[in-house]
């Protein structure tokens, strides 16, 4: 009797602790096969608020990728689908596979702008606070581990993965982002990111008298005083209603450089002149091309599982490991 009431004291700790009350979901597709994974594959990656160059395992690197990249409060198949995307991003990166890397030093860097998100679990959990952490950090273990390996390709090679935040209903096509045609980034419908927060967008007024200043590090003379509806026009606009390119006092600048200068978060966009200033309305978050991040976690949200998404996102491409042949 002593030893069953101690076994059950026992249990109950365990389920107030937290302990067995996590179970990882079964694979739904893809089980690891131990010969087509290495545990020891390294990635150098340069962190770069203590700029230090950091050395890791892959997987470590990638849980800390998932964790700064996607909301923590995400299916796991959509975390599931970001850690794929990740790992294929830091293999075309990493110079132990033949890729090429963001740095010298470095396979890639931890700034979002050039390669993508990154902290270390340390930081994450300080970001987080204790409580959250023990609460979400077993969902991204479970994303990873339950990808181990996994990489995106098209026609045996590793994808030029990209991803952003909110598309706004329809992702863009590579063409009218970077004008070069990928055949796995074009143009999808996309239904799933309404629970964004950027997806019905917002107003963002900049002075005109700024823009002199904003354009000058992309090589632009702009006048310092603007007056009239057409000084600042759209002169390409996307299937998608994105803005290709505008004109400013004769002058063109691909739309991608003139969201970038105005610290905008999408290039789907409009404005109008008010007063002393130009109002954009602005939806969407990102260059809009591959995945949508917040589609993704929509997509999951209906028991798609993350081979779906990505499927959806990159249409004719596959789901192998690194070291398949």
């Amino acid at each position: 009797m002593k030893r069953f009431s101690a076994c059950v004291l026992l249990l109950i700790i365990g389920v107030l602790l937290g302990l067995g009350t996590y179970k990882p979901e079964k694979l739904n597709s893809h089980s690891v096969p131990s010969n087509l994974t290495d545990p020891f594959l390294k990635i150098d990656v340069y962190y770069t608020p203590t700029e230090q160059v950091l050395s890791m395992d892959l997987e470590t690197y990638i849980k800390g990728v998932v964790a700064s990249e996607m909301p923590v409060s995400a299916d796991v198949e959509a975390l599931k689908a970001q850690a794929v995307a990740a790992r294929t991003v830091a293999v075309r990166k990493m110079r132990a596979l033949g890729g090429t890397s963001s740095r010298p030093d470095a396979d890639v860097t931890s700034d979002y702008r050039t390669d993508q998100a990154y902290n270390p679990e340390s930081v994450i959990k300080e970001r987080w606070g204790a409580i959250a952490f023990w609460l979400n950090w077993p969902k991204i273990e479970q994303a990873v581990n339950e990808t181990k390996g996994l990489i995106l390709t098209h026609n045996g090679v590793p994808c030029d993965v990209v991803y952003h935040s909110t598309c706004g209903g329809e992702t863009e096509a590579a063409a009218d982002v970077w004008g070069r045609e990928v055949p796995y980034l074009k143009s999808v419908p996309c239904g799933f990111c309404t629970g964004s927060p950027h997806y019905k967008g917002s107003s963002v007024e900049v002075p005109l008298s700024s823009l002199a200043g904003a354009f000058a590090n992309l090589g632009l003379t702009v006048p310092v005083t603007f007056t009239g509806q057409d000084v600042v026009r759209a002169s390409q606009i996307s299937p998608t209603g994105r803005v290709k390119q505008v004109v400013m006092g004769g002058q063109a600048v691909r739309g991608l450089e003139f969201r970038t200068a105005l610290g905008l978060k999408s290039t789907l966009m409009s404005w109008k002149v008010s007063g002393d200033s130009l109002v954009f309305q602005v939806r969407g978050y990102g260059h809009g091309a591959g995945m949508c991040q917040y589609g993704a976690c929509g997509m999951a949200k209906e028991g798609k599982l993350y081979t779906e998404i990505l499927a959806h996102y990159y249409p004719g491409t596959k789901v192998v490991y690194i070291f398949e042949e």
